[in-house]
């Protein structure tokens, strides 16, 4: 075989397997919970034309100022829904998620990373930040920033240009605007300060360069106030929402178990060779110590690890590889060793995902509410026949209702959770919604003319034992009370 047809199928065909694994890994179409609420936010921004500093979409005790540290995702997401549809939306993900990719990969060369042991590294990294990637949602641009920022200083690192990390700055500024998780990129800033200061390095450029920066997050719509709700809200329990709890809580009920399997492997792996490599980088140590650790503590959080998996490890494999190429003959024989391993991890990650299903060649660009997930039949019924109120919704389904209801009606409590309702309204608004002791001082408290829960619950058996409340609507997942004629 000629050596540049060679060279040509050795490229072609890990491209072809990165393409196939990138559609069966991202091609989602069931809406994020979260989405509703970014339309809904857009649209009161786009269509009445302000800004709405304080909530309006709900009837119990909410803030003073309503920070949304998601508003710039909002608006832009309900500008792109509006003139290109939901196609407009999922295209917009894609893009963020080859460039975040992309910037992986080349953050893995910047490093010294062979082209090869890149591409090997980016099927795990990129198996694992799949699981934080869902049609479509502000994390997102926090993943796109992330691996930004580890470009930019490693950019600044390796050429010895420090005027690179002035880029730092435009990147915060934009990362606050669009999400709150842009705290990740300082601390990753300032991770790097320390690294490089332990490891003999100039650190002064970056710290200075992080003090910029974390001042220019002020560039916001809420000015300080933005860091105050950021800091209360760092530290905030929220043990009430899947992904906010630990690895340790996940295991003990019987979540996420497939991608706390994978955290763990690549943790494990990616402690190990950072640790036990004679000559230790600080800097990488550091970061990575605090991926896994956030990840642990959080299981959103893991995808984090996925990001700087791919973006130092494969270094480090080729270090090793060729470690081993000199001690031994086996692999000095065998340099197809490292090519053989992976196409065999792509076809292995590849057939678990996608067993036995057609191939897909391209992505999907629908974004769908299926009744399996959003109480559709309920809202349908509610429009045929003019109901408004008061509702106090499924925790799941809040926004969506503020997306398909506002005006006609308001809600009690939603996803925006910390960011909109006052601190005692969780407790009793949880309370309530699994049928703790107490339940009931919810239902008494606030003027709630609508309950919509799920059915097959506990608080849709006591609801429904409780006479100051009617079915009005019911099916297969969901179940719709109004109060009981006469009764207030």
């Amino acid at each position: 075989m000629p050596k540049t047809l060679f060279k040509y199928i050795m490229i072609l065909f890990p491209s072809a397997g990165l393409y196939l694994l990138f559609v069966a890994l991202f091609s989602r179409t069931v809406a994020d919970n979260d989405l509703w609420g970014y339309l809904a936010f857009g649209r009161i921004f786009w269509e009445e034309g302000y800004f709405p500093y304080r909530d309006i979409f709900s009837y119990t005790p909410v803030k003073a100022v309503w920070i949304y540290h998601e508003w710039l995702t909002g608006v832009s997401f309900y500008f792109i829904y509006k003139y290109a549809g939901a196609a407009g939306l999922q295209l917009l993900r894609y893009i963020i998620i080859v460039v975040t990719v992309a910037l992986i990969y080349e953050t893995a060369l910047k490093r010294g990373g062979t082209r090869l042991f890149a591409c090997i590294a980016l099927v795990p990294s990129i198996l694992l930040i799949s699981f934080g990637y869902v049609p479509a949602r502000a994390q997102m641009f926090t993943y796109l920033f992330f691996i930004l920022t580890v470009y930019i200083l490693e950019s600044a690192k390796r050429g010895g240009r420090r005027s690179l990390l002035l880029w730092l700055l435009p990147v915060q500024i934009m990362w606050c605007n669009f999400h709150g998780g842009f705290v990740a990129g300082l601390g990753l800033i300032g991770l790097y300060a320390v690294g490089e200061g332990l490891s003999g390095r100039k650190y002064i450029p970056i710290a200075f360069a992080g003090v910029l920066a974390a001042s220019l997050t002020l560039i916001n719509p809420y000015g300080f106030k933005y860091w105050a709700y950021t800091i209360d809200a760092i530290f905030m329990p929220r043990p009430e929402i899947d992904e906010w709890i630990s690895v340790l809580s996940s295991i003990k009920r019987g979540m996420h178990g497939f991608p706390i399997f994978v955290f763990g492997v690549m943790s494990f792996l990616a402690l190990a060779v950072c640790l036990c490599r004679k000559k230790r980088d600080y800097t990488v140590i550091l970061v990575t110590v605090a991926t896994v650790y956030i990840g642990v503590i959080h299981v959103r959080h893991g995808i984090f690890l996925g990001l700087i998996f791919g973006a130092y490890m494969p270094v480090v494999f080729a270090g090793y590889w060729d470690a081993m190429r000199e001690k031994g003959s086996f692999f000095q024989r065998r340099p197809w060793f490292p090519g053989a391993g992976f196409f065999v991890l792509l076809l292995m990650v590849y057939l678990y995902i996608n067993p036995f299903q057609a191939l897909m060649l391209a992505p999907d660009f629908k974004i769908i509410a299926p009744q399996s997930n959003f109480p559709v039949g309920a809202v349908k019924w509610m429009m045929q026949n003019h109901v408004k109120g008061n509702i106090l919704p499924h925790f799941d389904w809040g926004e969506f209702l503020i997306w398909h209801c506002f005006p006609a009606c308001l809600v009690a409590m939603d996803g925006r959770y910390e960011t909109v309702y006052q601190d005692h309204l969780h407790k009793e608004y949880f309370d309530f919604l699994w049928g703790r002791p107490g339940w009931k001082e919810f239902l008494q408290k606030y003027p709630h003319d609508i309950v919509l829960i799920k059915a097959n619950t506990r608080i849709r058996d006591l609801m429904q034992s409780d006479p100051g409340w009617r079915i009005a609507y019911m099916d297969r997942e969901s179940v719709l009370f109004m109060r009981a004629q006469g009764k207030h």
